[in-house]
C-alpha cells in the first residue's frame, strides 16, 4: 500500500452525525473499487472519527482492498446470517446507582428495541432484526443524550442460529417483559455462532 493515497473530505459538522468521504488514489489514479470498499464499511458508522476507523480497516483489509470484490463471495459470507448492529461504549456499568445505564436500560424498553447489552469494558449493545438501522442510530442519539456515548453504529451479519440460541429479541424478549438481554462474553460468544474472530469484531478488539 505504499503508493496508496486517500483524499478526505470532511463534513461541517465532523465528528458529529456525518459521515466523511474518502477517495482511494493508487500509482496516482483514482482507485474506485477500493474507494467503493471503504466508503461502503463508514456507512455502518454514524458519529465516528472517520479517519481512525479507515486507517483500521486497511490494517484489516490490506491483502484485499486494492482487489475488485466478488459479489458470490459476499453472498456466501452472508448464508444464514442477519444483519444486526453494534453499538460500542467505553464501559457500562450494572446496578441501580448507575442512573445513566439504567436510563439506557428504560430507553431501550420503551422504543422495543430487540437485541442484548453487555455489561463491562467495553460496553456493547447488540440491536437485532426486527429492529432495523434506523431504530439503532435513534438509540443511539438517545443514549447521547442520556450521556452515554456510543463509538458509532456498526452493521455485522450474525448467525441467525446464535441469535436465536443467545435468546436475543422475538420471543425470549416478549418473556422478559421486552428488555434486552442481559449478556455475559459467553453468551455474545453464542449469538456469534462460536465464532472467536467474530466475537472480537463485535467487541472490537484484536
Amino acid at each position: 500500500l505504499s503508493r496508496l493515497v486517500l483524499e478526505v473530505d470532511f463534513p461541517l459538522d465532523y465528528p458529529s452525525g456525518s459521515i466523511c468521504q474518502v477517495r482511494a488514489i493508487n500509482n496516482g489514479e483514482f482507485h474506485s473499487s477500493a474507494s467503493e470498499k471503504i466508503s461502503s464499511y463508514l456507512q455502518s458508522f454514524i458519529g465516528c472519527e472517520c479517519l481512525e476507523l479507515v486507517i483500521d480497516w486497511l490494517s484489516d483489509n490490506r491483502g484485499t482492498c486494492l482487489s475488485s470484490a466478488s459479489s458470490n463471495d459476499a453472498s456466501a459470507d452472508t448464508a444464514g446470517k442477519v444483519e444486526c448492529y453494534i453499538l460500542r461504549y467505553n464501559h457500562l456499568l450494572s446496578g441501580p446507582e448507575h442512573k445513566k445505564e439504567k436510563a439506557m436500560v428504560d430507553a431501550a424498553k420503551k422504543a422495543k428495541l430487540q437485541g442484548g447489552l453487555l455489561w463491562g469494558t467495553p460496553g456493547i449493545v447488540v440491536v437485532v432484526p426486527p429492529s432495523t438501522e434506523e431504530d439503532a442510530k435513534e438509540y443511539a442519539a438517545e443514549t447521547r443524550d442520556i450521556g452515554k456515548r456510543p463509538d458509532g453504529v456498526q452493521s455485522m451479519h450474525l448467525p441467525e442460529s446464535g441469535i436465536e440460541e443467545a435468546g436475543l429479541g422475538g420471543l425470549a424478549q416478549q418473556k422478559r417483559g421486552g428488555k434486552l438481554q442481559n449478556m455475559e462474553t459467553a453468551t455474545l460468544r453464542t449469538a456469534c455462532g462460536g465464532d472467536e474472530d467474530l466475537l472480537r469484531s463485535v467487541l472490537g478488539v484484536r
